[in-house]
């Protein structure tokens, strides 16, 4: 698979927007998302002084429910004691509500996490923005944890300003894409066509 070097964050993000969006006809599109988020944690692990000490757990395969691992989102950092630092759970084609976010809390609740994200390829549901920030606000209360609700796309251009080398995060996305079980030839295939447009 390609890995295209020194490509401005911009187009970055409109090579994943098209890889995520494009027309397949197996299932496992919805696996994209979470390996291009993967993918930039990868980056953000080495520079951010935030994950100082801490560890990104191994992703899971795309079948495994969290329940069943013990996992609280697709993406897991764990402290120095292997106690949950920071998950991030990606949804892909749905919008973030207040009910997503509280099925969201039932995973964690038990845990110490600090920040756990909810992350949509459909953004926050603006009908229901109160409630969402009510419910990010009782889980602060009761629990402790931030919690972050935001698009995936915004998220992803965020992180990315904050890597220094923007090549090192294509070429994580695409050895994560080229090893990931659930992904079909298509999904691979359709990122070197994008790439070769």
């Amino acid at each position: 698979m390609a890995k295209p070097a020194d490509l401005p964050i911009s187009v970055i993000i409109r090579l994943l927007k098209a890889h995520f969006n494009s027309s397949y006809t197996s299932e496992g599109a919805s696996r994209l998302p979470v390996l291009a988020l993967y993918a930039v944690y990868q980056c953000l692990m080495n520079e951010a002084k935030r994950f100082e000490g801490k560890k990104l757990l191994d992703i899971e395969s795309h079948t495994s429910a969290d329940s069943r691992s013990g996992r609280i989102g697709d993406v897991d950092i764990v402290d120095e004691n292997e106690k949950e630092f920071e998950a991030v759970e990606v949804k892909f084609g749905i919008p973030i509500t207040a009910q997503l976010i509280r099925g969201s809390f039932e995973k964690f609740k038990t845990t110490q996490v600090k920040r756990y994200y909810l992350l949509s390829t459909a953004n926050i549901d603006e009908s229901d923005k109160e409630n969402i920030e009510n419910e990010i606000e009782r889980i602060k209360n009761i629990h402790g944890c931030n919690v972050i609700a935001n698009g995936l796309i915004h998220s992803l251009n965020y992180y990315l300003r904050l890597v220094s080398d923007t090549s090192e995060f294509i070429s994580n996305y695409v050895d994560l894409v080229e090893q990931d079980g659930a992904l079909k030839f298509e999904h691979k295939q359709q990122w070197n066509v994008i790439i070769s447009s």
